[in-house]
């Protein structure tokens, strides 16, 4: 039986993923210990309600095979082992190479023409998968946000208080889920709401994504989805996915219109996650770690514990 009252679902972001099983269990071994460093009572109480993690698996419906889970363990095991991101990470993250991509990737996201000759192999990739989603190639995003759906209903007919955390693509389809709960399925809003929205490495603030949401196309309120209380945003430095993009500016007219108490940026994390191809700043992995993203979790656990 899930924690009463309390729900954490996670919609994964682009590339293929372990089998869901897998996947939930490094998932919620993360998620704890970056909880751990930043609070370790409320880590207790998150490992002792083991079924309030809800992971909402989306890849099968778009890519033919799992990921390998071995391909990521020794980077996995690094995480849980180090307890503070080493220096030679810092120092990694602002190599002229490093900050050159950076650049690259902000112009291309000012001026889209140039995406196509600036983007290198890895980004062509995200850029075609982005671009299938967001096609809704074969209803393929309807089916993906179907699942999100549902596992929002299911939550909200509990009674429970939700916390969305979505990573990358991920952000996208909750933003596009929670649009369309609020002004297609139902109009009169997405009954529960979201007590908090975290966002890690997120494109939510760049111009190829923001012009291709669900109400993008409307004006005042219709842009937007309803029911976010709070949104909490988080990227790490480096992170060519997110671009340090601040949700508080991008999407200040949520704030004018009241539909959301407050937006908060944090986009100077450090993600150390490092694998066979070296360091990664956008893995997943890396940010359920950081005491930052353990801190939010925390915080919002704790608001819902009897007094």
């Amino acid at each position: 039986m899930s924690d009463p009252g309390r729900r954490i679902l996670y919609v994964p972001g682009i590339r293929a993923k372990p089998s869901p099983d897998l996947h939930h269990e490094v998932l919620r071994k993360c998620v704890i210990e970056g909880v751990r460093r930043a609070d370790p009572l409320a880590a207790e109480a998150l490992a002792a309600a083991p079924d309030c993690l809800h992971l909402v698996p989306w890849g099968h419906l778009f890519y033919p095979e799992y990921r390998d889970l071995n391909l990521d363990a020794a980077g996995i095991d690094g995480l849980l082992a180090e307890p503070s991101p080493r220096r030679a990470t810092v120092g990694e993250i602002f190599q002229p190479r490093r900050r050159l991509a950076t650049l690259l990737h902000q112009l291309g996201d000012r001026m889209p023409l140039l995406i196509n000759w600036l983007a290198d192999a890895e980004t062509r990739i995200n850029i075609d998968d982005s671009v299938r989603y967001f096609d809704n190639r074969d209803g393929i995003a309807d089916r993906i946000r179907a699942l999100l759906a549902a596992e929002l209903q299911a939550a909200w007919a509990a009674g429970d208080r939700v916390l969305l955390m979505a990573h990358s693509l991920g952000s996208v389809i909750a933003w596009d889920t929670l649009w369309n709960l609020s002004h297609v399925a139902r109009p009169a809003g997405a009954a529960g709401g979201i007590d908090l929205f975290l966002t890690l490495g997120s494109p939510l603030g760049t111009r190829f994504v923001r012009r291709r949401l669900l109400g993008a196309r409307a004006s005042g309120a219709r842009r937007y989805p309803q029911g976010i209380h709070r949104w909490r945003n988080l990227a790490a430095l480096g992170d060519l996915t997110a671009l340090g993009h601040r949700f508080a500016d991008d999407y200040a007219e949520m704030l004018r219109l009241g539909l959301v108490r407050e937006i908060t940026d944090q986009t100077d994390l450090i993600n150390p996650f490092r694998g066979a191809e070296g360091l990664n700043v956008h893995k997943c992995y890396g940010y359920f770690v950081n005491t930052i993203t353990g801190a939010a979790i925390a915080d919002w656990w704790g608001e819902g514990a009897p007094a």
